[in-house]
């Protein structure tokens, strides 16, 4: 039996500092059918020049466009996903080497869940582990205080394109439009493990808590 194939796509703003941790997570997964994405959205630092050092690699597409932002980007690769389950890993995270293969088993084990997301470490700029993330069970979760992360969160393609992909009327928290978009119509889990490390430091956009709190309040 062929194992399904996975899109993972790297979205990359001036992380050129982080962007080779991230990549090389995706390439040393122990899950091996992966397309991958490596998409730069205008940057303006090295991020190139660590980018093209991927480019020679078969299963790597790279993209670069004109700063488009997050939610138009995440649109992008999800027109171009060849693979059944589709996953976005930011440019400053990286995963562990079994998240995949992980993720993968517990959508082929059931075929009526739409996603799965896992609990996560959280590290600072130079790899410390400082926090773990645990996730409320979905079956307890309240969907509007507890999404899954926008980013490293594994979705059948199909229901992702079912939904019409992403509203590219807002500009950040694409994980809270797409749990309150599939929590009312396909079965989510959380994987009760971290299967991957959130990079916590002063360029994240996580950090503006302002525009969270408004985005999040248009999309309900």
């Amino acid at each position: 039996m062929n194992s399904p194939k996975v899109t993972v796509y790297i979205t990359n703003y001036n992380y050129g500092h982080y962007i080779e941790k991230a990549i090389n997570s995706v390439l040393n997964q122990s899950y091996k059918d992966i397309e991958i994405f490596i998409i730069d959205d205008g940057s303006t630092d090295n991020s190139i020049e660590v980018i093209e050092k991927f480019a020679s690699f078969s299963n790597i597409k790279i993209i670069y466009q004109k700063n488009k932002g997050l939610i138009v980007t995440n649109n992008i690769a999800l027109r171009l996903a060849q693979g059944e389950y589709i996953m976005r890993l930011d440019a400053d995270d990286y995963l562990d080497t079994n998240a995949i293969k992980l993720m993968v088993h517990e959508l082929e084990n059931d075929p009526s869940l739409g996603l799965v997301f896992p609990n996560y470490f959280i590290v600072d700029e130079n790899e410390n582990i400082i926090n773990i993330r645990v996730r409320i069970p979905s079956e307890m979760n309240n969907v509007k205080d507890n999404p899954a992360h926008g980013a490293c969160t594994l979705i059948r393609t199909k229901y992702l394109r079912t939904i019409g992909g992403y509203d590219e009327s807002f500009t950040c928290q694409d994980g809270y439009f797409l749990w309150i978009n599939f929590f009312s119509k396909f079965k989510t889990k959380n994987i009760e493990t971290p299967l991957f490390y959130y990079r916590r430091h002063n360029n994240n956009l996580t950090n503006n808590s302002e525009l969270i709190l408004k985005t999040r309040s248009k999309i309900i």
